[in-house]
């Protein structure tokens, strides 16, 4: 069994799972903001709010699975403890440890996500605005240590992604909400 695993293609894997990663963090990302809209109502709401945890749960996964992979890599190995310890890395300690407070950042998010019915809501959604600084991370780090950013394509995502997310930033901030409108704790939708 061992032999079949040190076998695998383990560098293109870690490669599609990080890009793979980003890119699921990334639209759940911006299903999170478009579900604070106010046009996104009802059955909608209801639908962004299930997809929003599916990609993120999904996408963390990926960057589980990622850095697993970066184990038994005979590339570039890393040990658990290189890759569980920020900064510590033996190859860029720096890169792979803005990569490591992504994940750490991304498992708190889903983690308090899950308590919110037990968390303050300012508590939670203080916590939950570390969204953005975390995705700065997962970008800075898909960039920066990414051995396919040089590619145009990837390049073209990264750009794309950002430009996107900056504008469902600037939008959230810019579209208000009706007067007298009441803040709801949002659609706890069952399925998520």
């Amino acid at each position: 069994m061992t032999e079949w695993i040190l076998s695998w293609p383990t560098w293109q894997m870690t490669r599609v799972l990080g890009i793979g990663s980003y890119l699921m963090l990334f639209v759940g990302m911006s299903l999170g903001m478009l579900y604070s809209y106010p046009f996104v109502k009802g059955a909608n709401k209801a639908r962004v709010y299930n997809w929003h945890i599916r990609f993120t749960n999904g996408g963390t996964l990926l960057a589980l699975l990622h850095m697993a992979v970066l184990v038994i890599d005979k590339y570039t190995p890393f040990t658990w403890g290189e890759l569980l310890i920020p900064f510590t890395a033996h190859d860029h300690p720096v890169l792979y440890g803005i990569g490591t407070l992504a994940l750490y950042g991304m498992l708190v998010l889903i983690l308090t996500s899950d308590l919110r019915p037990k968390l303050k809501r300012k508590v939670w959604l203080a916590i939950h605005m570390l969204a953005y600084p975390i995705y700065l991370l997962a970008l800075f780090h898909g960039i920066l240590a990414g051995t396919d950013t040089q590619l145009g394509l990837v390049q073209f995502m990264y750009g794309a992604t950002l430009i996107v997310t900056v504008g469902l930033l600037l939008g959230r901030a810019t579209v208000k909400k009706k007067p007298g409108a009441v803040k709801s704790r949002g659609v706890m939708a069952k399925g998520g």
